[in-house]
């Protein structure tokens, strides 16, 4: 129903062309108009939200190794020269599936025809974390362990879906022990764990960088100029929106909202994200978050919030879930935004996106599964659990970038479909 389509507007990955709703403009009224282009508002789509670097002072003599690397070493003299050389780094993944018992339990397909269930088990549905332990265990998996992974088509038992199973793997795990990392004074303290920021700024909160910030995939993500040149989570980016701006070099006063948006990223003839381009919000209230924020002399700085923001990515749906996060981001001169996030990434939804990047994966990229996992939960500072005594969550930085876009009201997007 074109009657309902402002300009721009994307459905299914298109722009509509300008032509083909003039003649409508005059039919719309301001409930029907997409947010971020009247006055007042500013609205941007995310392209990438990455684990920041420190610039030039934040250096990591030695990466990490991996566990591959370390099951390497573990090997007779015999075994290594059997599986020496990169030619040889497939057979020995399988090998050292093998030896520690990694297994896949396959949901869907011919794969499945000899897999047991639990009675009562639907295959349309998504199985519960308890239906997966459950089937893990009438198919020979170690009690209490299998997780799904694989878009949930797959039960898996490995060093990334059971970190504590293989503390082998993190033997001798390599942190970032430098003094600078990117980050923000969380607790409004200074402390002897604490980094100095690229700027000076004293007792910067980055623990999750201290983890894993010799980490190869990490440090390579980290790198703005790579950063800006990924797309990350393109099929469920990240929305702000910003209301009440009178002026955005300085106001004391402007509402910042973050949606997930429903829409991919599209993009432009230059291989980036498309500025101008319209987005339907998630209905999940999970995925929506507001706060205070204030702009001084062009920077954006909002009050403590929590949020969660989507991160789907391939295999990966793993939601970050950020206590206590703060915004700090400047307008660009081209329209666009450019920032970080601060705050205390709770350690489950920080592994969980780890968890399902599977075995596999993290022996192409250099990562220990149980190295980070362990290494978060020994460095983790933020919100105790009062019934395990330990710290749940870990302070970070996320650095992002996006460009100008519009958000779609949620009624306006319900008579389309229609």
């Amino acid at each position: 129903m074109t009657a309902h389509l402002p300009f721009p507007f994307r459905k299914s990955g298109r722009i509509l062309p300008a032509l083909l709703l003039c003649g409508t403009a005059s039919a719309l009224i301001a409930a029907d108009a997409p947010t971020g282009g009247e006055p007042g508002v500013r609205a941007f789509v995310l392209g990438n939200i990455y684990l920041v670097n420190g610039g030039p002072a934040d250096s990591c003599p030695t990466e990490d190794e991996g566990g591959l690397d370390r099951y390497y070493a573990m090997l007779s003299p015999a075994d290594k020269a059997r599986f020496a050389g990169k030619e040889k780094r497939q057979a020995l993944e399988q090998h050292m599936n093998e030896q520690f018992g990694f297994r896949r339990i396959f949901l869907r397909g011919e794969r499945a025809a000899d897999v047991k269930f639990p009675p009562g088990y639907d295959p349309a549905k998504t199985p519960t974390p308890e239906q997966a332990i459950a089937i893990g265990a009438l198919n020979g998996l170690p009690k209490g362990t299998g997780r799904l992974a694989f878009q949930n088509r797959e039960v898996v038992y490995s060093a990334c879906s059971n970190p504590y199973d293989f503390p082998a793997l993190a033997k001798k795990f390599r942190t970032y022990e430098g003094p600078v990392a990117a980050g923000m004074n969380l607790d409004g303290k200074v402390g002897r764990h604490d980094f100095a920021g690229p700027d000076g700024e004293k007792g910067v909160d980055n623990q999750l960088w201290r983890a894993v910030g010799c980490v190869r995939p990490f440090r390579e993500g980290s790198d703005p100029a790579i950063a800006h040149k990924l797309q990350l989570s393109a099929r469920a980016p990240t929305l702000i929106e910003l209301r009440g701006v009178d002026d955005l070099n300085n106001d004391p006063d402007v509402t910042v909202t973050v949606y997930a948006a429903t829409d991919a990223l599209t993009r432009d003839a230059r291989g980036g994200v498309l500025a101008g381009a319209t987005f339907a919000v998630d209905p999940d209230p999970r995925l929506t978050a507001t706060t205070r924020g204030r702009i001084e002399n062009g920077v954006l700085t909002t009050d403590a919030f929590d949020v969660r923001i989507n991160y789907r990515e391939q295999i990966i749906d793993a939601p970050r879930d950020i206590r206590a996060a703060r915004i700090r981001a400047r307008m660009t001169p081209d329209g666009g935004i450019e920032g970080t996030f601060f705050g205390y990434y709770t350690l489950d939804s920080f592994y969980a996106s780890i968890e399902q990047f599977t075995m596999n994966g993290a022996n192409l990229s250099g990562l220990s599964c149980p190295g980070v996992r362990l290494a978060i939960d020994r460095l983790a500072d933020g919100y105790r659990d009062p019934k395990s005594g330990r710290n749940s969550a870990i302070s970070s930085a996320y650095g992002f970038y996006g460009v100008r876009a519009f958000v779609a009201p949620r009624q306006q997007i319900a008579r389309t479909e229609q």
